[in-house]
């Protein structure tokens, strides 16, 4: 999976000098399949800690997806507690890759309560919006 992010500590995305806690600062609301693609979105929480200028959206885009997989009764929003990769055919959540090895490579994203969202897509890229939207 061609990436225009990078994982950080699993739990965070860097593009650039710019540094996003999923964990800390935002929550997922929101999770959208169309055809091809996959759109995970998420909110700036409104806790004391959140650096005010970070943007007030982000969205992951998914590219090309050929695996597609969530939790039966995915209850959103959630919180982000891991981001990981995993091979194809690892099924084991207890462990993840911070870099995928191979193209094929599926993300996957350990929620609250374990519940999960798991993408195998060609190519993934970072959409964010300023804190005034």
């Amino acid at each position: 999976m061609q990436l225009t992010y990078a994982l950080d500590q699993f739990i965070a995305l860097q593009r650039g000098k710019h540094y996003f806690d999923l964990h800390n600062d935002y929550e997922l609301v929101s999770v959208l399949r169309d055809s091809a693609r996959c759109y995970l979105h998420f909110v700036k929480r409104t806790a004391k800690w959140v650096k005010a200028p970070d943007p007030s959206h982000l969205a992951l885009v998914f590219e090309h997806v050929q695996y597609f997989q969530q939790s039966e009764g995915l209850e959103l929003p959630n919180s982000v507690q891991e981001i990981g990769f995993k091979e194809v055919n690892d099924l084991d959540v207890d462990w993840f890759m911070q870099l995928p090895r191979a193209e094929t490579d599926h993300i996957l994203f350990r929620l609250e309560d374990d519940q999960f969202i798991r993408i195998g897509a060609e190519a993934s890229y970072l959409l964010t919006t300023s804190t005034t939207t």
